[in-house]
């Protein structure tokens, strides 16, 4: 393996300098820049093999002088065969995986460096061979783009609740997301919110990801979960009600004369 292809699966890898040098055992100041070392050869056997671990690879990959020549031969039928085609719809499915954006079938194409037709059959066999996938599948983004995501009828529903609530609890709101929580509960059942929610349409997707809203009627037509809705519900409203609320707070805090 050459120091390019080396360097390039090293960031690939996400594997530092700190983390290479302590993995082969070299001061990471020695180390050049996803470099291959010198003198690899002379590492321990272990000490390959997790380095090609790490970095998906095999052995052999790394030490060219493991892998045994084999003898030229002539082509068969099976080196000009069409290629496999649920290892197609892997490499497919990785392709999406490995990409944070929807993918067209000609963006797929460029990046595997496969013709189009390649990649249409490749997308066409992982939809109809689901198990293909595993845990996630396949899903068309309209109009022309793929992706992929958790499968749906793996998990029961209070395993999915329960995974939403994580997401609820730890991850904290936008400003963007806040407002549109806000602006479904204010306009809930108007036709407000189909006009304002034009400008805000991420910030709503990201809200119903996490399981915030949830739309029965249509995509523009969206409910609160009844957690929020009752932490809303419980807040006051009026300017009156917050002054009372406040002047309750104080009179609760220690040391102050309702609180004596």
């Amino acid at each position: 393996m050459n120091r390019e292809v080396f360097q390039q699966r090293v960031e690939q890898a996400a594997l530092s300098l700190w983390e290479l040098g302590n993995l082969l055992g070299i001061h990471p100041h020695h180390l050049h820049t996803g470099d291959l070392p010198d003198g690899l050869t002379a590492l321990p056997a272990k000490v390959i093999i997790e380095l090609a671990r790490r970095l998906d690879l095999h052995p052999t990959d790394l030490i060219e002088a493991l892998d045994p020549p084999t003898p030229a031969r002539t082509p068969t039928a099976a080196d000009t065969a069409q290629p496999d085609l649920d290892t197609d719809a892997l490499t497919v499915l990785t392709a999406l995986a490995t990409s944070s954006i929807p993918l067209t079938a000609d963006e797929l194409a460029a990046a595997l460096r496969w013709t189009l037709e390649r990649v249409t059959t490749a997308l066409s066999h992982a939809h109809a061979h689901r198990a293909l996938a595993g845990p996630v599948a396949l899903r068309r983004v309209p109009p022309h783009s793929w992706t992929i995501s958790a499968r749906l009828d793996v998990l029961t529903d209070d395993q999915h609740r329960a995974l939403a609530d994580n997401v609820r609890y730890r991850a904290p709101l936008t400003d963007e997301e806040a407002n549109t929580l806000l602006a479904a509960y204010v306009f809930h059942g108007r036709g407000d919110y189909e006009v304002w929610r034009q400008d805000h349409l991420d910030a709503e997707q990201a809200l119903k990801d996490g399981g915030l809203l949830h739309s029965q009627n249509g995509p523009h037509r969206v409910s609160l979960d009844a957690d929020v809705r009752f932490s809303l519900d419980h807040r006051p409203h009026a300017p009156g009600d917050i002054h009372a609320w406040r002047d309750d707070s104080q009179a609760d805090r220690p040391g102050s004369s309702e609180a004596r």
